[in-house]
């Protein structure tokens, strides 16, 4: 897995802020909604339309390791570091 170091600059950050939902049997899940500018953009960079990238990525949180959750779109069926897809 590729090293990256995360870095933001707050003065050209685009923030939008989203209620936060617990799905699931016993609050099993917690969900929030993802900007469509966003997906947006991640479907141009890899070369697909909207269609398609919802059909083919899945979405990647990384957290634990710094403050805040960092969000990256993978290719389905790619195996992250700890096994999930």
């Amino acid at each position: 897995m590729e090293k990256q170091k995360i870095l933001i600059n707050d003065e050209n950050v685009l923030m939008k802020r989203y209620k936060i939902r617990a799905t699931g049997n016993q609050t099993a899940s917690i969900e929030t909604t993802i900007p469509k500018e966003a997906f947006e953009r991640e479907a141009r960079r890899q070369g697909m339309t909207i269609k398609e990238a919802l059909e083919k990525l899945t979405a990647v949180w990384r957290y634990n390791s710094f403050h805040g959750l960092h969000l990256s779109f993978e290719q389905r069926g790619k195996t992250a570091k700890n096994g999930t897809t």
